[in-house]
């Protein structure tokens, strides 16, 4: 009885989730006929014409065009917003009323009920089966799924945010008045960015591993090709391999890569760490170019 309630429930949910995601999409739509069209107008003006094509009136300085366009792009920006979270419900609440229908409860499954089930897999399960925070920001629920805490996953979104306001701030200032990238603003910029700490450095490799997952961004570096007669040919390489360390270095993205190999002594042996089909394994290259072709990719996180 209690499952059938709750099934209603979910359905009903469900229902108004998508109802409400469609009319914000239909009128994101329209808004978004319009806004482009302001934008059309606005850079037609500050080029010295009107949006039909005659010469404007003077009557709008650019200052004043360039606030207008910025108000337009934040308008855009959150409705974009809008619209991802409004997809996030509705993802939530399909997913909840599966495990409920579903052949079993997922919610109550356990290790003992599958016996292949490893811990990961069981706090995956637990994560899709419980409900979406949507008091936390995306930032803050990806640190807490990184394994921090919700205080210190606060504390390091309040610290990026504060940065980014003074960017914005120094940003908007300095449009203006009108000394944007001047050596004043690069100077106040560097000021800012001294101040910042990347979140991989306030977690660390793991954690940060963790959290790119839980963003759904990129975290891995994936072999699409090997050259013939290369370092990385001689070392066995294939396609498919996952990149994930260079000598002491992890690497989450392509560039890193790229980075590495063309830091120390050219020549000198460096430990390469990869995963291929699932296993970890390690083999020695010759620092410099490897003869790859490298894209970055996403696969599921893994201790060092």
């Amino acid at each position: 009885m209690v499952r059938s309630v709750l099934v209603g429930a979910l359905l009903i949910a469900i229902g108004a989730a998508a109802a409400s995601f469609l009319w914000s999409r239909s009128v994101s739509t329209e808004s978004g006929r319009v806004v482009v069209s302001a934008v059309h107008t606005d850079l037609a003006t500050t080029r010295g014409f009107s949006a039909v094509g005659e010469p404007a009136n003077g009557s709008a300085t650019r200052g004043e065009l360039e606030q207008r366009l910025a108000r337009l792009e934040t308008r855009l920006a959150e409705e974009a917003a809008e619209r991802q979270r409004l997809q996030e419900r509705f993802d939530a609440v399909s997913a909840q009323l599966a495990a409920l229908a579903g052949d079993g409860s997922a919610i109550a499954r356990s290790q003992s009920d599958i016996p292949h089930a490893t811990a990961e897999t069981a706090a995956n399960d637990a994560q899709l089966a419980s409900p979406i925070d949507y008091s936390k920001s995306a930032m803050e629920r990806a640190l807490t799924a990184a394994g921090l805490g919700p205080d210190a996953a606060a504390d390091i979104k309040r610290r990026q945010d504060e940065l980014a306001m003074s960017e914005m701030y120094l940003r908007d200032q300095a449009t203006r008045e009108q000394w944007l990238n001047t050596p004043r603003f690069n100077e106040e910029m560097a000021a800012i960015d001294a101040q910042r700490t990347s979140v991989r450095t306030e977690i660390g490799d793991d954690a940060y591993d963790r959290y790119l997952f839980a963003l759904g961004q990129n975290n891995r570096v994936r072999v699409d090709d090997v050259l013939l007669q290369s370092p990385a040919a001689d070392a066995g390489l294939q396609t498919g391999d996952m990149i994930v360390r260079y000598g002491d270095a992890r690497i989450f993205a392509p560039d890193e890569l790229v980075a590495q190999t063309r830091d120390g002594t050219v020549g000198e042996t460096v430990r390469l760490e990869i995963i291929r089909n699932g296993e970890r394994l390690e083999v020695d290259v010759p620092r410099g170019p490897l003869g790859l072709r490298i894209a970055a990719a996403q696969d599921t996180p893994s201790a060092s």
